[in-house]
């Protein structure tokens, strides 16, 4: 098997220590990318407030009492938020750089924090939850781009895993903050949570003058010495000679050129070739099977499902979902980790299946306990396979929902590209989670067998349609949907990239025993 570009990386003379935690720059970087995906911590923070909400007497009271319907579009509203912000998020990434994206993102979040900590009523708290949707858009459109960009090229499979994983802190967060605030008998057991949100933005916004642009983005607005300082600084301890550094300036620079016409296209590159139709595909289809494989419900309507099965107390319920995010949390940390172990489309498939066993579980348990109340034993079933469908899902789906997308679109779409995922997944979130609470008040565990549907959908997509990218560089995985020419072979043909430019720095093998061949 020839070697890939991760394999020839691997291979290059790198002014970095193998072990990143012994290596300076390898340590401030990862702490820098670290800090970017803090952002994500507001996503998975609402996901467990809001659940938690439904189970606080002061909240419903101040909310109106609020009906399925209602509270549909409570959880809603969100949505609707990040449908309107995913198209701007991308422009604003592309023109003015994803730290800018960032920047936005963070901003609407804390606006949204702060009006829906305040609100005196429905109407208000909805307009906080919007402009949280907003925020949130443009920070899973930027902040996944920059991570997989900004990461060194042996840790990119790894790191941008990690991406999604920050979600389960910011919904551990908010599940042990409702715990501790539920015991109140007035509207700070919500309003506390509801400030509590503002901590992730207002950090990203303190550290984001020290986290470096892409330098992807910098090349292709031909500021290529700032590209070159950038990456000498943070993948080669400032060695601006190291052969890694004029690999990937010669890596990026021909994939740019590559693209250079295609960036002219604007949106119609997304469907400007079959390449490029069957990546959006792919795309999107990614957003569909983690939004409809049934854990959705499981997030936003914890408290209906365990009301059904006879959990009612509010400390229950609130301790039972602060469980499952330390749960989640955990799993999504050994996806992200086994996601360059096993590859892929291995993790996607594992997860699948997991998660069809679980809902046949659910399903079981649930009917028995529709049919006899009183079987605490099927109730306590109810719990654990949901812990176990929470396991199945966030073994693939949370590290690898924003990193595979990421890795599969090539630079010339990549915003454009999760601006779209991002924009379907809210509508398709909108139409979904508004249905779901009337569904779970209406016909029960029945609810749980469209998803068992769905889910084996996605395991036949998954096995036909989705390519490995395990060990694979950005450059070369865009090249996995073309059916010509790879974009490196292609340089000869490319106006603007000299001879120098055109050879591949050379490549020094590595024995087992450390001494170069």
């Amino acid at each position: 098997m020839a070697p890939t570009n991760e394999d020839i990386a691997a291979t290059l003379p790198n002014n970095t220590h193998p072990q990143w935690w012994k290596d300076p720059s390898l340590r401030k970087l990862n702490a820098l990318i670290v800090a970017i995906i803090t952002v994500q911590m507001t996503c998975g923070y609402d996901e467990a407030v809001v659940g938690s909400f439904q189970a606080m007497k002061p909240w419903l009271a101040e909310m109106g009492d609020p009906d399925a319907s209602h509270i549909g579009l409570v959880t809603t509203v969100i949505f609707i938020g990040g449908f309107v912000g995913a198209l701007p998020a991308s422009y604003c990434s592309d023109k003015y750089g994803r730290r800018l994206g960032i920047l936005v993102g963070s901003l609407c979040t804390m606006v949204g924090s702060i009006i829906q900590s305040s609100a005196k009523g429905y109407a208000q708290f909805m307009v906080g939850r919007g402009m949280l949707g907003v925020g949130i858009s443009f920070t899973c459109v930027a902040g996944p781009a920059l991570v997989a960009e900004l990461a060194h090229p042996r840790q990119r499979g790894t790191v941008l895993g990690f991406f999604n994983t920050l979600y389960y802190v910011g919904s551990i967060v908010a599940a042990w903050a409702s715990f501790g605030s539920g015991h109140l008998l007035n509207s700070w057991c919500w309003r506390i949570p509801s400030i509590i949100q503002l901590l992730a933005p207002v950090l990203i916004c303190f550290v984001l003058p020290w986290i470096p642009e892409s330098p992807r983005w910098l090349l292709a607005h031909n500021r290529e010495q700032e590209a070159r300082q950038l990456l000498a600084k943070h993948h080669a301890n400032g060695a601006e000679n190291d052969e890694l550094v004029e690999w990937e300036m010669y890596e990026i620079k021909g994939a740019l050129a590559a693209e250079e016409a295609h960036m002219e296209l604007g949106w119609s590159i997304l469907w400007q070739s079959k390449a490029n139709v069957k990546r959006m595909c792919c795309t999107i289809s990614v957003f569909l099977l983690c939004l409809w494989c049934g854990q959705g419900v499981i997030s936003y309507y914890f408290s209906p499902i365990l009301t059904q099965v006879g959990i009612t107390s509010t400390n229950q319920q609130t301790g039972i979902n602060g469980g499952l995010q330390i749960w989640n949390f955990i799993v999504s940390i050994a996806g992200a980790m086994l996601a360059d172990k096993i590859g892929r489309r291995t993790l996607w498939m594992v997860s699948f299946i997991a998660m069809i066993f679980a809902n046949i579980g659910t399903i079981i348990s649930s009917a028995v306990v529709a049919h006899d109340p009183s079987n605490r034993v099927a109730a306590a079933f109810v719990i654990v396979f949901l812990f176990f469908y929470d396991a199945g899902f966030n073994i693939a789906c949370n590290p690898l929902c924003y990193s595979y997308p990421t890795e599969i679109l090539p630079y010339a779409m990549r915003t454009k590209g999760l601006s779209v995922m991002v924009a379907v997944g809210q509508a398709l979130l909108i139409v979904n989670q508004y249905v779901n609470p009337i569904a779970i008040a209406s016909i029960g565990w029945y609810f749980w067998i469209f998803y068992l549907g769905m889910l084996f959908l996605g395991l036949a997509l998954i096995y036909w349609t989705f390519p490995e990218t395990k060990g694979l560089s950005l450059e070369e995985i865009s090249e996995l949907f073309e059916d010509g020419d790879s974009t490196t072979s292609k340089l000869d043909h490319i106006e603007g990239v000299d001879a120098a430019e055109k050879q591949q720095p050379t490549v020094v093998t590595v024995s087992i025993d450390g001494e170069k061949a």
